[in-house]
């Protein structure tokens, strides 16, 4: 083994030590029941918008230009577009593509769990244009039509991360069914803060659930 080698392999044995106190994201875990209910889902989107899983024409450097408008998932272009997401898909219908008007908006992929053993999917860089976050269900519909994928491949688990911040996204988890995971020590204050924060709001969809 030579000295490059050596030092990547124990970097990478420190991180992961490292992660048992500290992890700057939140798991979340998506229970393969729950996306049983949207394998081929009729998904009723508001007018003028269309998903679908991407192909052979799908334009890279508009799927990059969209990432690139948030920038903590770096900077994007069709390479990176090529490697990071394409290249590890299993299959085309492992991500979602939502279109208004032609207009590339929201974006959603995942990719599969190579260490291990069993089948896990990962759900990796979802993201809606800020203008559109507003029309009901279209969040809903990039992930769960997303995820689906690994309750109709008979995946064992599937798994999410994502920025404590990001409420939004963590209520509409949380308030369906999606269960947090508990992945450094330093996640269960993470956790705490966040079902402080929302706390009510939770309630309100606990109590409308159970009508």
């Amino acid at each position: 083994m030579n000295k490059t080698s050596f030092f990547k392999k124990n970097l990478m044995r420190m991180k992961a030590f490292l992660h048992i106190f500290y992890y700057p994201q939140v798991k979340i875990e998506f229970p393969i029941e729950i996306l049983k209910q949207y394998i081929n889902y009729d998904w009723k989107l508001p007018e003028g918008y269309r998903i679908c899983s991407p192909d052979s024409t799908t334009d890279k450097q508009k799927w990059a230009d969209l990432l690139n408008l948030d920038g903590e998932f770096g900077i994007w272009n069709t390479s990176r577009i090529e490697y990071d997401i394409i290249s590890r898909l299993i299959a085309p219908d492992a991500a979602s593509l939502l279109y208004y008007k032609d207009n590339l908006v929201g974006c959603s992929s995942t990719m599969r769990d190579i260490n291990s053993k069993v089948k896990i999917g990962i759900g990796m860089f979802l993201f809606l244009e800020k203008s559109h976050r507003s029309k009901k269900g279209l969040s809903f519909a990039l992930t769960f039509r997303t995820l689906s994928f690994f309750a109709r491949e008979n995946f064992k688990r599937a798994f999410a991360y994502t920025d404590p911040h990001r409420l939004s996204a963590l209520y509409l988890y949380l308030s369906n069914g999606i269960k947090p995971k508990y992945n450094s020590m330093y996640s269960i204050i993470q956790w705490h803060r966040i079902r402080k924060r929302l706390n009510l709001l939770l309630k309100r969809s606990n109590r409308k659930n159970r009508k």
